[in-house]
């Protein structure tokens, strides 16, 4: 029995050390994992405040008989937000399929509004057959966004 003991005291400082090491580890690791989960987070939510703009743009673009408005859909959180999410791992391929396709949505939007404006700058009446197309294929685009944004709202909703 009086080895078992002397035994017991040689490891007990080795599973010391061990334990400390193992949650110094743990520890360790909690602030990087605390900091991707905030930054997770706040691409999720950066996607969410753009995604609610471009909706309420399209409404005010169907709305309004303005062939090429000012203003353009901030497009470059959404874009930068969801290609650090899929560099952190985000992988569900129906739901980056779905915010892919409703950012094009908003970019061909942007693309619709720069054309008539260069339209209009090279000197095309507001009548003229390019602006008329572009403006309808605009009406489309925003048509789209306002479709698919409860898909998309579903979708931030769930992983914030």
């Amino acid at each position: 029995m009086q080895d078992w003991t002397l035994l017991l005291k040689d490891w007990t400082g080795f599973i010391q050390s061990v334990l400390l090491v193992g949650l110094g580890w743990l520890l360790g690791g909690l602030r990087p994992w605390l900091q991707k989960a905030k930054s997770r987070k706040a691409s999720w939510l950066a996607m969410k405040t753009e995604v609610s703009i471009w909706k309420r743009k399209a409404e005010q673009f169907k709305e309004e008989q303005v062939l090429g408005p000012l203003y353009r859909l901030p497009i470059i959180n959404f874009w930068d937000s969801l290609m650090n999410l899929i560099a952190s791992g985000f992988d569900n391929v129906d739901e980056i399929d779905r915010l892919s396709d409703f950012f094009l949505n908003a970019k061909g939007f942007n693309r619709g509004l720069d054309n008539i404006d260069s339209y209009i700058r090279a000197g095309f009446k507001e009548d003229a057959d390019e602006i008329n197309r572009e403006n309808t294929r605009n009406r489309v685009y925003a048509n789209e966004i306002i479709r698919l944004h409860p898909h998309v709202i579903e979708i931030l909703n769930k992983h914030l």
